[in-house]
């Protein structure tokens, strides 16, 4: 099999579903449900950032073991100017209905999963889904108008972690996130009309073989 070689150019379609914890009374267990997937804004840039170390522990003079650790993702989203309403929603804030203002009040954040479609120089596309993350930032600056074109935008920090949710396809453990090529062989038509996890999604049956 030859070697494919791919690079990202593009990036669209970013959304958010909201993530509700409840505890099972009988169980204990966290069960983690979605809401309705809705518009973040439009998108510049998603920049991803792994966290994770190894550490060699040794014995009897030499490297005997490796010890891997896993921390959290930490996406960087350049964006358009969200509304207030959505500002209100990431932010942890008020947003008044009445008046369409957004309003600072003590932060509140709840978990989101976030979604995006990135693009690849080859025209193909490779769908996403970020399972459980909170939101920090909506840093912006405001310039004075000049004779050039300049124009400033927000950005905002997803600190992705795993989902207390396990699933069949992850080895029947816990999930950070889904990607997914849209080369025909997963049926990728609903994926962003909710959270698809990974559980969820299926194959393509009408892909030819």
């Amino acid at each position: 099999m030859g070697l494919k070689f791919e690079e990202y150019r593009g990036v669209r379609q970013l959304v958010l579903a909201p993530m509700t914890e409840t505890i099972d009374e009988t169980t204990g267990e966290v069960i983690e449900t979605y809401g309705a997937v809705q518009p973040l804004s439009g998108v510049q840039q998603v920049s991803a950032e792994v966290n994770e170390s190894s550490e060699t522990h040794y014995y009897d003079d030499m490297a005997a073991i490796v010890v891997d650790s896993e921390g959290e993702d930490t996406y960087t989203l350049v964006v358009s100017i969200p509304s207030k309403r959505t500002r209100a929603l990431i932010e942890g804030t008020t947003y008044d209905e009445a008046t369409g203002a957004l309003i600072g009040s003590k932060k509140q954040k709840g978990y989101f999963a976030l979604g995006f479609i990135a693009d690849k120089l080859n025209g193909s596309e490779e769908y996403n889904w970020i399972y459980k993350g909170k939101f920090t930032g909506g840093s912006r600056t405001h310039d004075t108008k000049t004779d050039g074109t300049e124009a400033t935008n927000m950005e905002y920090t997803f600190t992705s972690i795993h989902t207390s949710t396990k699933y069949k396809k992850a080895n029947g453990g816990n999930c950070k996130y889904l990607s997914v090529d849209n080369d025909g062989k997963a049926d990728l038509s609903e994926f962003f009309s909710k959270v698809t996890t990974p559980d969820e999604l299926k194959a393509n049956t009408s892909a030819e073989i």
